[in-house]
């Protein structure tokens, strides 16, 4: 297992990584020589493609889709090689996904899927170890055939569909492989292709913000240079060129008529470049509104388009790429600001999310969300954390908010990173782990189960997730030093109709209340838990005159989500928030005061009994306690007070006799004790019953 320090130093580097090799938050300078010749606009602007579709003849579509149907769906992010290898030779492929979707759809409860590159491309292997990743086009128009046939595509877009499912594909308009037609044809100036892709006659120094200035080549056909922003096995396609643009358009039109539902749209910050920047152009952005307007909005069958612009940190770029009412852009855009903090506060215990639990902007602009996907973004869940309860509660708070989630495969069930073949982005596309999913299904309280219910109280509550709006709440609670205490978090999602109060302790510890300042507490009366809590106290209670909300005893990494108001709901999921600790230790006089004090044996490991023996002295009166380990020493278990005791605020304590069994209580770090005077000097066994909550002397 990773720990904590181990966590926080792989996402780091992790995070350089990602700065340096893929799309990124990084923005780019002026460059300082942009030539004439790439300024001018070229091509027929009456061209048809080879391969041309038209609108009117799209088939195999979904049928019934109410209008922006993405905003309410929950989508599956599938790397087709990795996922599902459904004729054994090695490598995934759209059979294999076929044969998947009732897991998809009713296991895990998504309702769309989204397909990593699909179309034919220049390295290609079905060797685990080799990092086949698509994005390398050798024909927009045709199936990559170590994935199947487009009989193959066919079949699964129609069983999509015959089950309400979505399907989208990732479309890659900003570059080729070099071992394209298209490019071959225009490195040696053949078949009107030269002015397809960007060529100068000398080697020019453009950095498009990805670590590198080296981004013209050397034509391997010529004494001229070609632009190649991500490698110069990626040629960038010149979108000056009206053939280009056409094409790019017509592509789109021939997946999209062949049923996808909609399309994501990879490295849009690049598309096309000026004398002022190489990123996020003007024109870049009215190439996207023509693909808007004359082919998205065009079909009778609601479809969509997603952006990838990966910024950070930089709301008004990310949020430029949805357009203007006059020139609608991006009917989504996927948001690298929110996924991270639902990691971090995990990781540092402490609440890292700030201002970053958005909502979807308007009811015409989404926002898709996640905690991972292919590239260099996150380490995965499963291999983050030490414990699968800290993986789950980043889950869902990534989750539970009004947004569109993607769900990276594997993430569901906490797979693992493989590390075998490297530390780049391969780690995160190796085999999707079958064998863990069947105990999942059939355990309730699993990573699996928990992603599910999430997503079916998502599908209940579509409208609140789709058009709800988030509010914060401040926490009242302070540290004895009067700073503010930080180890919780909680906020609403209301649409006006149903408001959710998600509650988080990204703590360690045991909590027995949190308290939050809440200017909406006077006008509230009813709570019902809808997630969370098993065996405890679960309740919620306001002081509406103060304006104060009080969430009752939150163990460590715990979670809830209560519904606001008189409404009877279901419960959706019964976190099980019992504690159970790596170690424990008997803590007091009897071990000088040392910290942790005696570690105890777990003699009963089924029925988690731990016992230890101390040699104590007759006639003093010893005071201990218990301490479970969750990387310190700070979880507790003590007495049970009486109520009068508990509302002194003072310590207490429990006297115990020998052969006595005495009920325990979870603690939150308190200083109440049980004291116990022996008789008779002599070796004494503390037996401590964990299932039980109950303490036993003997001699």
């Amino acid at each position: 297992m990773m720990s904590k320090s181990r966590f926080l130093k792989v996402f780091c580097l992790m995070c350089v990584f990602a700065g340096v090799f893929v799309s990124c938050k990084t923005s780019s300078d002026s460059h300082s020589d942009f030539p004439e010749n790439l300024e001018k606009y070229c091509g027929d602007q009456a061209y048809v493609s080879p391969n041309n579709a038209s609108i009117d003849k799209a088939a195999n579509q979904s049928a019934n889709l109410e209008a922006d149907w993405w905003r309410s769906t929950a989508f599956y992010h599938i790397w087709v090689k990795s996922f599902c290898d459904y004729n054994g030779d090695g490598c995934g492929d759209l059979k294999g996904i076929e044969s998947k979707l009732d897991y998809i759809k009713d296991s895990l409860g998504c309702s769309g899927i989204w397909l990593s590159p699909i179309f034919e491309c220049d390295y290609k292997s079905k060797l685990p170890s080799e990092n086949m990743h698509g994005y390398d086009i050798t024909d927009y128009y045709a199936v990559n055939s170590y994935f199947g046939t487009e009989d193959d595509l066919d079949s699964l877009i129609a069983a999509c569909h015959s089950k309400g499912l979505k399907i989208i594909f990732d479309f890659v308009p900003n570059h080729s492989s070099s071992s394209n037609k298209w490019f071959i044809d225009s490195s040696k100036g053949l078949n009107g292709k030269k002015d397809w892709y960007m060529w100068n006659s000398s080697k020019l120094a453009w950095d498009p913000g990805m670590g590198s200035s080296d981004t013209w080549h050397k034509n391997p056909n010529g004494n001229d240079y070609y632009y190649a922003a991500f490698w110069q096995g990626q040629p960038d396609l010149n979108f000056r060129n009206y053939e280009v643009r056409e094409e790019m358009k017509n592509v789109v039109r021939y997946w999209l008529n062949k049923g996808f539902d909609g399309l994501r749209i990879d490295a849009v910050r690049y598309l096309i470049e000026d004398a002022n920047a190489v990123i996020d152009t003007k024109e870049s952005h009215e190439w996207f509104q023509e693909l808007r307007r004359d082919v998205i909005d065009k079909y009778s069958v609601p479809k969509f388009m997603v952006c990838e612009a990966w910024i950070e940190n930089d709301r008004p770029a990310l949020d430029s790429y949805f357009g203007s009412a006059q020139s609608p852009e991006f009917n989504m855009v996927f948001d690298f600001d929110q996924g991270k903090p639902c990691l971090w506060s995990v990781a540092y215990n402490t609440d890292e999310t700030a201002d970053t639990i958005r909502a979807n902007p308007s009811a015409e602009q989404s926002y898709g969300t996640f905690l991972g996907n292919h590239d260099n973004y996150a380490v995965r869940p499963g291999s983050g954390f030490q414990a699968i309860q800290e993986a789950k509660m980043a889950s869902a708070l990534s989750l539970l908010r009004p947004t569109v989630p993607f769900i990276y495969y594997g993430n569901e069930i906490g797979m693992k990173e493989s590390t075998a073949y490297g530390t780049g982005d391969i780690r995160h596309r190796s085999a999707f782990t079958w064998n863990a999913v069947e105990a999942q299904e059939k355990d309730s309280s699993s990573m699996l189960n928990l992603h599910k219910a999430i997503l079916t109280l998502r599908s209940d509550y579509k409208d609140l997730f789709a058009n709800g709006k988030v509010t914060k709440l401040e926490s009242g609670m302070v540290y004895s030093d009067d700073s503010p205490c930080n180890h919780e978090a909680a906020y609403y999602i209301s649409d006006g109709t149903d408001t959710l109060l998600c509650v988080f302790n990204f703590s360690k510890l045991f909590y027995s209340g949190f308290e939050f300042h809440d200017p909406n507490a006077s006008g509230l009366s009813y709570a019902n838990l809808m997630i969370g809590g098993k065996d405890i106290d679960i309740n919620i209670r306001y002081n509406t005159t103060a304006n104060l909300t009080y969430i009752d005893n939150m163990p460590p990494y715990s979670f809830r989500v209560y519904h606001i108001g008189p409404k009877s709901v279901k419960r959706y999921f019964t976190t099980d928030e019992t504690f159970t600790p790596e170690a424990v230790y008997l803590r007091g006089d009897m071990n000088s005061g040392s910290v942790p004090g005696i570690k105890m044996d777990l003699s009963d490991p089924e029925n988690r009994i731990w016992k230890t023996s101390v040699s104590l002295k007759a006639g003093t009166a010893y005071e201990f306690k218990f301490y479970g380990q969750a990387n310190s020493w700070d979880y507790n278990w003590g007495p049970v007070l009486e109520k009068a005791e508990e509302e002194k605020n003072e310590k207490a304590i429990v006297p115990i006799k020998a052969n006595q069994i005495l009920k325990l209580t979870r603690g939150d770090g308190s200083w109440d004790n049980i004291s116990f005077t022996p008789d008779a000097a002599g070796l004494f066994t503390f037996e401590f019953d964990e299932k039980n909550m109950t303490v036993k002397i003997t001699q």
